[in-house]
């Protein structure tokens, strides 16, 4: 829920050109601040049937942050301003927004002879759990896709994604050059292109300095080392692909595994099988799919498939945890079926995907956007259960308890076209139990 703050203040004459803080509270996790403020501009007399000029009056904003370093500054040019991780207005920075007493910053700049109430409206926006979708593999002239990054962005706005990430092979140059929009989020990244297998850097402007063409598995390793370290999230990619399998040791310090590249396929498959097998072990491997895209198309075509996370905004920041956390599932198409678990942690809170939960206690599933002969599958390391959606199902709400599970992941199948045989429409990341 939005927390509105009202504030009010007086200036006399006394005070000009004086700064005056005013303190107000941001709790943690929260998405934006607005702040708003009016004021008499100036103070008109009359004299007779004349109106005699006023007094002029000034008062300027600016907003300092817990830590004592300035959020940013618009003098007296604009009454409202709004400060968020996913834009901000201009003069403000955009960034995430600590915890803890924050300042409005009044500057007296003219203030009349009899004074003036200035009056300040802030409302904080607290993040929420939400559903964010996009592509997590996206190529562009940066290295051998046709399209500029900006020009893959514009296409993205108007399919309605949320995100985009950037994987141009063995290139960082224009990671830190990306156009910022306010309604999507562009996140940089590097596929690391080797003959013997690719990876996906993610959410790292440039996750290696040293040269991308290793010639040992030492070597490779030691590259691995490097990405993580400077904060990527580190994918195998595409790795029972035909044409580049991974042909590295899997013992390498990796994040994550892509599973689903491109359209559904039996590389794919051969994928989904490899970390089916890693859960069944007891490993917790969250899993990306992303289109691979290189130029328009009825294959590869943007967010085919399509990655969607859980997340509490859209920041970069938050959405690559998501990622990391494996808080979502992929789906064939942006407006393909939508999946989410609830169920509950050992501390009592909230627990979906990617999250451990309680084993034994109930796991609500919620399916939507079904259609006739959808084939849905609850996976566990022990069992699977097959539904089959009847004649005018649209979602699907099932409460169910699974007492000796590792973990439980969702799969669903679907005929693309009339006569087309089912095939894989949805992949979910796995809730792990203990």
């Amino acid at each position: 829920m939005k927390k509105k703050i009202q504030l009010q203040l007086f200036l006399d004459k006394s005070r000009e050109r004086e700064y005056i803080r005013l303190p107000f509270s941001v709790d943690a996790d929260t998405e934006s601040i607005s702040i708003r403020y009016r004021y008499p501009s100036s103070f008109a007399g009359q004299d007779g049937p004349f109106v005699i000029e006023g007094e002029p009056c000034t008062i300027d904003l600016a907003v300092m942050m817990p830590d004592g370093r300035m959020a940013g500054s618009s003098g007296s040019d604009r009454s409202s301003i709004l400060i968020s991780p996913l834009g901000s207005s201009a003069g403000f920075q955009s960034c995430e927004l600590p915890e803890g007493t924050w300042h409005i910053i009044a500057g007296a700049y003219h203030i009349p002879a009899n004074g003036v109430a200035v009056e300040y409206e802030v409302e904080v926006t607290p993040k929420e759990r939400r559903l964010f979708k996009g592509d997590t593999h996206v190529h562009t002239t940066a290295s051998d896709g046709i399209l500029k990054a900006e020009e893959a962005a514009l296409l993205a706005r108007r399919m309605g994604l949320d995100f985009l990430i950037f994987t141009d092979h063995n290139n960082s140059a224009q990671n830190d050059r990306f156009p910022f929009y306010e309604d999507i989020t562009l996140i940089p990244g590097t596929e690391w292109t080797h003959y013997k297998g690719h990876a996906g850097f993610l959410g790292t402007e440039q996750a290696f300095s040293t040269p991308f063409f290793t010639a040992s598995l030492e070597e490779t390793r030691d590259l691995f080392k490097e990405a993580g370290e400077n904060g990527a999230f580190r994918v195998i990619n595409h790795p029972f692909c035909p044409l580049v399998p991974w042909e590295w040791d899997f013992s390498l310090p990796f994040d994550g595994l892509e599973v689903w590249n491109g359209v559904m396929s039996e590389r794919n498959e051969k994928a989904a099988f490899w970390w089916h097998q890693q859960l069944c072990s007891g490993r917790k491997l969250p899993v990306t799919g992303g289109s691979d895209y290189h130029r328009p198309g009825l294959l590869g075509s943007l967010a085919m498939p399509c990655q969607c996370l859980y997340a509490p905004s859209r920041s970069r920041a938050d959405l690559l945890k998501a990622l990391r956390q494996g808080s979502g599932y992929v789906s064939y198409l942006p407006s393909g079926p939508q999946a989410d678990f609830a169920a509950i942690s050992p501390e009592g809170l909230p627990a979906s995907f990617g999250d451990v939960a309680v084993r034994g206690e109930y796991t609500d599933i919620l399916l939507t956007g079904l259609c006739q002969g959808d084939e849905i599958r609850l996976i566990t390391d022990t069992a699977a259960e097959s539904l089959i959606a009847p004649s005018g199902a649209c979602e699907l709400k099932l409460r169910r308890r699974f007492p000796d599970a590792l973990f439980l992941r969702l799969e669903l199948y679907r005929s693309y076209a009339p006569g087309l045989p089912p095939m894989k429409a949805l992949l979910t990341n796995p809730v792990y139990y203990q």
